[in-house]
């Protein structure tokens, strides 16, 4: 929020105007984010977290997941990390229940004796990104939606049967994401996405 002075004297507060939601998938922006005690309760868990739910990640009171191999190791770490025997800090690779591999980084606040999970997941990472480059560079949703398929690896003919669209219509796409992006080969589009910086509002 900003805050302007009225001519009364008092402050008044006027909000920033509101961001734009990303055109395709579902809300992406929040990395996902867990706090737990050491008894694997849940304390505090964010909208990208409590998406994870579906994917067998995470909980309404207990911190679970799919992965029993994943459990038994974080919550040795957290046995260990409170007796003081272990960093307060480590990364744990976990296996979703659709079989996409992320990573767990862990970090116990020993002050206040709770852990902060956070999850560092490459797909939704790569989503975030395709968002924030269609947001800058004004693409249309057919764009956008083709700018993935192209991040995924696929050429324009299986890009346009994903779309149902006609490969010359696949090839006009692409031909305006290297125009609105200034790339010139799907490599480089890709190289473009991947390490896309949003510009600080």
């Amino acid at each position: 929020m900003s805050l302007h002075v009225s001519i009364a004297g008092r402050p008044s507060y006027t909000p920033f105007p509101p961001r734009r939601e990303p055109t395709g998938a579902p809300d992406t922006a929040s990395r996902p984010v867990f706090v737990i005690d050491a008894g694997m309760n849940l304390r505090f868990s964010n909208r990208g977290a409590m998406e994870l739910a579906r994917e067998g990640l995470g909980g309404p009171d207990r911190f679970t997941a799919s992965d029993k191999d994943f459990v038994a190791r974080l919550h040795g770490w957290l046995k260990r990390c409170q007796s003081g025997s272990v960093a307060g800090e480590t990364r744990l690779p976990l296996s979703l229940r659709c079989g996409r591999q992320v990573a767990i980084d862990a970090v116990h606040l020993a002050s206040i004796d709770l852990f902060v999970l956070t999850v560092d997941d490459p797909e939704s990472a790569m989503d975030r990104k395709i968002a924030e480059v269609s947001e800058a560079c004004g693409l249309t949703p057919t764009e956008e939606r083709m700018l993935a398929l192209i991040v995924e690896g696929l050429d324009t003919i299986v890009a346009a049967k994903r779309l149902g669209i006609a490969p010359t219509t696949a090839r006009t796409h692409l031909q305006r994401l290297f125009a609105k992006t200034g790339t010139a080969r799907q490599s480089e589009l890709v190289r473009f996405v991947a390490t896309y910086v949003e510009e600080p509002r």
